[in-house]
């Protein structure tokens, strides 16, 4: 695709004139949000709030939307499974609250369309059978056994290409890799796309929707990639073959075409020690849930304080039974009871704290 790629525009001023354009002066998102909506916290870092800006440069209306189809049921559960092994929560991290502060955000995608047509050559395999036999003994002599075996072969092939591409996907986000990766469990694009729908300025029910920051030139490249991709799958089934490597394309890309297609993602947060809330994304059709995970250091130091104290207290019992135990001598095995039990209370009194550093420290590192 050359450099003067067009963007689709029709209907932008009527998808966008119940949204205001806001950005975060934070990381610099871009966002279109409800009338309604107020001042929420930034969506992608968190760290500050959205602020109103006169208008964005680039408004056109998409040319599809995945819409929000995972479960209510289903997505707080998801929340719930993710939050369980953390030990020490902090106080904000708990489904109530977390949603409580869920919201909807549609993320941008581009969809390319383009003419390609050039040459093409690559190394072609086709599968074929090999027979052979295998000499076993078995129960007192020997067995023939007749084995198949698949093997093969590569050729050299070549040839002209024609083809018209429509809605190849490509990042419309600078973090695109991150976030869909958060989204899937590394999933490259972890949604269904073949479930999108006609874009519909009702189907954004007051939800927020990011905003591009790359440019259709930026993301020409990764468009051309894809592009190259499909046309060695098809190049492979044209020259009826099993398997290609060394495809190489010689083409040019041209009548260019971008639109966008919106993908569902809820956020919410939770806040951590030091009052930064730490995002949470949830994939708004699978409902797979992502985030980093982080303990209480003021949580488990509050229970290292509890057990120190009970600790305290049963050293103190434990004196009093000592000196009791003089008068009465049966009560000297009380006491050493309750000596023992003291310094377990000892040595466990670190141990949340322990226990919280460790997790972190874990996961800090994943």
């Amino acid at each position: 695709m050359s450099d003067d790629a067009t963007a689709h525009s029709s209907g932008a001023p009527a998808w966008s004139s119940a949204l205001h354009p806001t950005h975060c002066a934070k990381c610099r998102a871009t966002f279109l949000i409800p009338s309604n909506a107020g001042a929420p916290f930034c969506p992608n870092c968190f760290a500050a709030r959205l602020e109103p800006i006169p208008q964005l440069e680039r408004a056109a209306a998409p040319e599809l939307i995945l819409p929000f189809t995972v479960a209510d049921a289903t997505r707080d559960a998801n929340l719930e499974r993710w939050q369980r092994d953390i030990p020490f929560k902090a106080r904000s991290l708990n489904l109530k609250e977390l949603h409580a502060r869920l919201t909807r955000v549609f993320l941008p995608m581009y969809l390319a369309d383009a003419s390609v047509w050039g040459t093409w050559s690559a190394q072609m395999g086709f599968d074929y059978l090999v027979a052979s036999s295998e000499e076993r003994y078995n129960s007192g002599q020997w067995v023939t056994q007749r084995i198949n075996e698949t093997r093969i072969r590569w050729e050299t092939r070549a040839g002209e290409i024609a083809r018209k591409y429509e809605n190849v996907p490509a990042p419309a986000l600078e973090n695109h890799e991150r976030v869909m990766a958060a989204l899937g469990d590394g999933n490259a694009l972890p949604f269904d796309t073949t479930r999108a729908l006609g874009f519909s300025s009702d189907g954004l029910n007051n939800a927020l929707v990011r905003m591009p920051d790359l440019t259709p030139k930026a993301a020409t490249k990764s468009a051309q990639l894809e592009m190259e991709r499909r046309a060695a799958n098809e190049c492979q089934i044209a020259s009826g073959a099993q398997h290609h490597e060394q495809f190489s394309l010689r083409a040019a890309f041209g009548e260019p075409n971008w639109t966008l297609m919106l993908l569902p993602m809820y956020v919410t947060s939770y806040s951590d020690d030091n009052g930064k809330w730490i995002p949470l994304r949830v994939n708004g059709q699978t409902g797979f849930v992502s985030g980093e995970k982080r303990a209480s250091m003021k949580v488990a130091r509050r229970w290292a304080l509890l057990l120190g104290a009970i600790a305290l207290l049963a050293f103190l019992f434990t004196t009093f039974i000592a000196l009791t135990s003089i008068l009465v001598p049966p009560m000297v095995t009380v006491a050493v009871v309750l000596l023992c039990l003291t310094l377990a209370l000892c040595l466990a009194a670190p141990a949340p704290l322990i226990i919280a550093w460790q997790y972190n420290r874990q996961n800090s590192s994943k």
